[in-house]
């Protein structure tokens, strides 16, 4: 149950702008490291009987764990509700493996809550009261904001071999 969030900078562009699980990780980082025969960290899954476990596959056919405790539990329920009870789509524990090359469409639900910020007339004003405050912690800043290419990228070997591999 992935939440994205983007504002707008009165400008034509984007001042903060997030995508994240409402997991602990994402089932992405889990498969990554099913596939590079890794273990995973304690805390990011639970294994089919409820139990704790870094190994991959066991939590592939578990469950991940909720960022956040209860209350990222309640942030993801609250995601489900949106994105499969307002659209109809169906609901995460009855999504088929998201990679799978064969089989139906995943009829997997989308909701949009767009918001217009001047209706309020002081959007912008606490927009820029909160990036100030923000700023005010050394090395902290507003989601996607100050990110940089990575020139060169580093790809290990392992990883390499494995795409080319996929690519044939």
């Amino acid at each position: 149950n992935p939440i994205a969030f983007s504002v707008p900078d009165g400008k034509g562009g984007i001042v903060m702008q997030f995508d994240q699980s409402t997991t602990t990780v994402a089932l992405g980082k889990i498969t990554m490291a099913k596939a590079a025969g890794e273990r995973i960290p304690e805390g990011w899954a639970l294994d089919a009987s409820g139990q704790p476990t870094t190994d991959p596959e066991a939590a592939l056919a578990g469950s991940l764990v909720s960022m956040g405790g209860y209350k990222g539990w309640g942030f993801g329920l609250m995601a489900e509700l949106l994105a499969a009870g307002m659209t109809g789509g169906v609901v995460s524990r009855d999504v088929k493996p998201l990679k799978a090359p064969e089989g139906a469409p995943h009829d997997l639900g989308q909701y949009y809550l767009l918001m217009d910020p001047d209706t309020s007339g002081a959007f912008y004003d606490r927009l820029a009261q909160v990036a100030e405050g923000v700023a005010l912690d050394e090395g902290a800043r507003m989601p996607g904001q100050g990110k940089r290419e990575a020139d060169p990228v580093e790809v290990p070997d392992a990883l390499w071999a494995q795409v080319a591999a996929l690519a044939g």
